[in-house]
């Protein structure tokens, strides 16, 4: 009785270790420089800025977005030296994705503001449904 439930439990775990999960996700990248095969795999990613640099992001889609529209918003957290107790919107916008980007969308914003961000993703079929979301600060 005991091996039985020993190997039941065995092979349960085993099963749920092993099974293949094909679940692609949306991801935002963050660098210094503009985005090339070159930098998105580089040491120059990061989500740490000086306030009045340029913050290029790069935006990865695992199936194209219907509507070719994408909302993004950008909130900070908190005040300049806590960083948390509350949210303010700082930047939104809607933009068209290219017929030769369906996968991704690359940009920039300049902040001057010190602080902890997020960057929010929707996509223009479920505004409701968070694609994804990104830290980064910007600090002296």
């Amino acid at each position: 009785m005991k091996k039985t439930f020993l190997l039941l439990a065995f092979t349960l775990l085993l099963t749920i270790f092993t099974c293949a999960c094909n679940s692609e996700k949306s991801v935002v990248l963050f660098n210094k420089h503009s985005f090339t095969p070159e930098t998105i795999t580089s040491n120059s990613n990061t989500n740490v800025f000086r306030p009045g640099d340029k913050i290029n992001y790069l935006i990865t889609l695992p199936k194209p977005v219907q509507s070719k529209l994408l909302l993004i918003q950008i909130v900070k957290v908190g005040g300049d030296k806590q960083e948390r107790l509350g949210y303010e919107l700082v930047w939104g916008k809607t933009v068209k994705i290219r017929d030769e980007q369906v996968y991704y969308y690359t940009n920039y914003i300049v902040l001057n503001q010190t602080g902890a961000y997020i960057m929010k993703v929707y996509s223009r079929d479920n505004p409701t449904k968070l694609l994804t979301s990104a830290y980064f600060y910007v600090r002296n």
